[in-house]
């Protein structure tokens, strides 16, 4: 049984009787309860998925652009509320920020002047009198530390990119995540949907091969044939809901203990809705150019701070193998046996020896350059792999943004058009029951495939975002030389 609209009403093709008549006919002839069920599923079926042609045509473009708007800007709604729910709820997000704000405080603390010190001493006191010994009370501190102190804070700013970068790697890459799952959940719904309304007009179908085999119309295997087709889609639509399930849970774990995890199914409707493909270039933005994503990409820009870490550890070193100066200055008590005690100022200066320890400070340095020489080849590997990896993620979004194009300008409009065409051939008998059956397959794969274009579309967006990616996977440096 299948449905088709003309300019008064709504016409039923019944393959039980050979001939179209209008649906308030058809109820007095007393159809059977399932039979009108499925009357009904398929009106939906009809309304939904190919469009009333003569609705469409009395449309203005600029109606649909509106239609269009509106659609993205819901849908953008939606993923804007669930980006920000899995952002709060992250206990990754939230580790990745403490990371940042202890970093930023050692930043603070680092290339601070070193506190004086005090220094107390007793010599010569014979037969432990102290009135007749030497005492001492000196104040000193470092001099000419300012190499030392600017190679620390250069360190400590370091650390702060690096802990900022690994922020917003740990940002992106649960945007990515968060997109992925939520297209893919939303398409996942969205094909069962359509599969389950496939099924419900299959069960028209049959019912009406099942009448003309009856009558001696139709050949039992014709009844076997549309039996086979809904298997198939009953299978297909089975698998689709295991995805669905699949993909839903990964997208609650990301929203755990947010309040848009208690309304994850009522946005995943809005995404999966009528006007949720529509609204595709809402979802997916244009492609940016290479180098765009080389300089937003935190993988690159983590080896690269890599290399400046293993710089600035050798900066550090090398300050610290420079003479270390201290002076003091104090007042000092000399005891005598027959004159009594004196008093009088006391100064002193003390230089460290680097050269004493030549060799090691020779093997420190040289650790420190082949650190800087690793680092440098680390960052230049993680930029190759990072680049043939965007390359292959641009490719792919770009191609299924061509397939969204195709899809949405030339196959799926031809085919809505012609569906009535094909209603009319099969009322004058001009096109088998079977080849109708045919066609409707053909517009269900068609309107699968565009579903698949746009997630496969979305799971390329989000391995350009980093979806795949962790902080803790990218070593700054195998190591900072010291």
């Amino acid at each position: 049984m299948t449905i088709a609209r003309t300019d008064d009403n709504v016409c039923v093709v019944d393959p039980a009787y050979g001939r179209s008549h209008d649906a308030s006919s058809q109820m007095r002839h007393g159809l059977p309860r399932s039979t009108t069920i499925a009357l009904a599923l398929t009106v939906g079926l009809i309304s939904i998925t190919a469009g009333a042609p003569g609705l469409g045509a009395q449309k203005s473009q600029d109606s649909m652009s509106v239609r269009t708007a509106q659609d993205s800007a819901r849908v953008s709604r939606v993923l804007e509320r669930l980006r920000d729910g899995a952002q709060r709820g992250s206990p990754t997000l939230r580790a990745a920020q403490a990371k940042v704000d202890l970093a930023t405080a050692q930043a603070a603390a680092a290339g601070a002047m070193a506190p004086a010190f005090l220094t107390a001493g007793l010599s010569e006191a014979p037969a432990r009198n102290i009135d007749q010994g030497n005492f001492r009370l000196e104040v000193g501190r470092d001099l000419m530390t300012g190499p030392r102190r600017r190679a620390e804070r250069a360190l400590a700013d370091v650390e702060v990119q690096a802990a900022a970068i690994a922020l917003s790697l740990e940002q992106r890459r649960l945007d990515g995540v968060v997109l992925r799952d939520a297209m893919r959940t939303a398409g996942a719904r969205r094909i069962a949907l359509r599969l389950a309304a496939e099924d419900q007009l299959l069960v028209g179908i049959e019912e009406g091969v099942r009448g003309r085999f009856g009558v001696g119309e139709a050949r039992y295997v014709d009844v076997l044939r549309v039996r086979t087709e809904r298997l198939r889609v009953q299978s297909d639509r089975s698998t689709t809901l295991a995805e669905e399930r699949g993909a839903r849970a990964s997208l609650a774990a990301s929203l755990a203990g947010a309040e848009e995890e208690v309304s994850l199914d009522a946005l995943i409707d809005t995404l999966a809705s009528d006007g949720g493909a529509d609204a595709w270039r809402a979802i997916l933005p244009e492609l940016p150019s290479l180098d765009a994503l080389m300089a937003l990409t935190e993988p690159a820009r983590l080896a690269a701070v890599g290399a400046a870490r293993t710089t600035a550890a050798r900066a550090l070193l090398l300050s610290e193998q420079r003479p270390q100066i201290n002076a003091y200055a104090g007042i000092q008590r000399i005891g005598q046996a027959n004159n009594g005690p004196t008093l009088g100022p006391s100064f002193g200066v003390t230089v460290s020896l680097p050269f004493t320890a030549a060799r090691g400070n020779r093997l420190a340095l040289a650790a420190a350059t082949q650190g800087i020489t690793t680092g440098e080849v680390v960052r230049d590997a993680e930029l190759v792999e990072t680049r043939a990896r965007l390359v292959a993620a641009r490719e792919r979004y770009s191609a299924a943004r061509v397939r969204l194009e195709v899809f949405d300008v030339a196959l799926l409009r031809g085919a809505r058009d012609e569906r009535e065409s094909a209603l009319a051939a099969y009322r004058t008998g001009g096109l088998s029951l079977l080849e109708l059956l045919d066609f409707e397959r053909a517009l269900s794969r068609a309107e699968v495939e565009r579903i698949h274009a746009l997630v496969d579309a979305a799971d390329a967006w989000a391995d350009l975002l980093g979806a795949d990616e962790r902080s803790d996977t990218h070593a700054l440096s195998p190591s900072d030389g010291r």
